[in-house]
């Protein structure tokens, strides 16, 4: 199996939670080949956002977040196999089991990290696999549990393969959550300013090639994947390395979905007028980034209600 068609083979389908999400997409013609934003909403329902509903939906996706692809098929397989013998019973215990593991591995990894709960980092990998079409590779937060290797640097790793320019694109996920989209970008930038310094990809890129769900796909494909992750080889010349950047800020709702989007579309406007230079005096200027703006009610909220959905008491 060639290498686009395997990766394709990962993405999961998020086409249902268009429901809960809206998105918003700009011209960002202006700021070159390297710049890309987005932004994405709640959707609203009688006048207010849906806010208790959206982190449902993070919730329930933590599964697909935590585990290996490997673990979730053999669990799938054996609920298949459950409803082909008409074994209800089962096909629940299963389910159950596989949703209890993920949030057991999200609070025991985040507990290790001394981070909060965040669903940050979940958002960051649906908006990732739905909007760029690049599926997570690399489980980080089942590393962090499940070997004994520091495990730091991004808060996720995609992979999206270009077919017609043979460029293998490497996402490095880092999201943020504050009050104002200007503390979440300075919080943001720092993190990924500090991973560049220390020659953070000397680190993550190692990760990939040894704990990457490639080590189940077709022979073929895991040569080519890994010749991009070569430096000796020609294909590494072709690998683009792409920041994935969620910033999740507070924003006031509006009466209407109709003027809070217009509200929004104006924040949004001004931040990416003030991009290049931002970004120019931080001397960041030619690095690769997809910036993904999620305006919120509460951001204190946003991290403090999946926490408690996930069965963690806030501190």
């Amino acid at each position: 199996m060639l290498l686009a068609e395997q990766l394709e083979t990962f993405l999961g389908n998020f086409s249902s939670l268009s429901s809960r999400i809206r998105h918003l997409n700009y011209d960002t013609d202006s700021l070159g080949d390297r710049i890309d934003v987005r932004c994405s909403y709640i959707a609203f329902r009688d006048g207010k956002q849906t806010f208790d509903e959206f982190l449902e939906v993070l919730y329930h996706q933590i599964v697909s977040f935590c585990l290996p692809r490997s673990e979730i098929t053999s669990a799938h397989d054996r609920m298949k196999q459950a409803l082909a013998d008409n074994d209800t019973v089962l096909v629940n215990q299963v389910s159950t089991q596989l949703h209890e593991r993920a949030r057991s591995l999200f609070i025991k990894a985040k507990k290790g990290s001394h981070r909060s709960g965040e669903a940050g980092e979940i958002l960051l990998f649906i908006l990732v696999e739905w909007l760029l079409e690049a599926p997570q590779i690399v489980s980080k937060m089942y590393l962090k549990t499940n070997n004994n290797m520091p495990v730091h640097g991004t808060d996720g790793i995609h992979a999206k393969f270009d077919d017609k320019t043979k460029k293998l694109l490497l996402y490095w996920g880092e999201s943020k959550a504050h009050n104002s989209l200007g503390n979440a970008f300075g919080s943001a930038m720092k993190s990924i300013k500090d991973f560049l310094d220390e020659g953070g990809q000397e680190f993550e890129i190692p990760i990939v090639s040894s704990f990457s769900d490639f080590n189940t796909a077709s022979e073929e494909a895991k040569k080519a994947f890994i010749n991009y992750l070569d430096p000796y080889s020609e294909d590494y010349n072709q690998c683009v390395t792409v920041f994935a950047c969620l910033l999740v800020f507070e924003f006031p709702t509006n009466d209407s979905e109709q003027s809070f989007a217009k509200a929004v579309n104006k924040a949004a406007d001004e931040f990416l007028k003030s991009l290049p230079k931002k970004l120019k005096d931080r001397e960041m200027g030619d690095v690769r980034f997809e910036f993904f703006l999620v305006p919120v009610p509460s951001a204190q909220d946003f991290r403090d209600k999946f926490q408690s959905r996930i069965g963690w008491p806030n501190d």
